[in-house]
């Protein structure tokens, strides 16, 4: 997971440089797509950490330790909810150079459409 957080962080970062484009359009769509996908791993975050399972099983103490088991699994270290939590991190990345490139290029077509008029009316 740490690459692609990487990779997401150099990708946005060269479409602040200018490096990087993409037409507003897909990243419009890109956008809203990663915007749709949080409200999803956000969704399932928030139930991963309403779930406790130790009681479920009844009161021995085998049943207790079953219980927190799966306690452990949803919301302990390395659990459910702290992969999702990665997962939104990533999505969070993905969101932003999505909106970068895309502002970019509009940026970039703005400047480049100035210079021509520039040189259109030195003419």
């Amino acid at each position: 997971m740490r690459n692609q957080q990487t990779l997401f962080t150099q990708l946005a970062q060269e479409a602040e440089s200018g490096c990087l484009f993409l037409e507003p359009d897909a990243a419009a769509t890109c956008t809203q797509a990663c915007a749709n996908f949080l409200d999803v791993l956000i969704d399932l975050r928030h139930r991963a950490n309403t779930l406790l399972c130790k009681e479920a099983f009844g009161h021995l103490p085998s049943a207790q330790a079953l219980g927190q088991k799966f306690d452990d699994k949803a919301i302990g270290p390395g659990g459910f909810a702290e992969v999702l939590q990665q997962h939104i991190d990533t999505v969070t990345r993905m969101k932003t150079l999505f909106e970068t490139a895309g502002r970019a290029y509009v940026e970039t077509d703005a400047e480049t459409r100035d210079r021509l008029a520039a040189v259109a009316s030195e003419r």
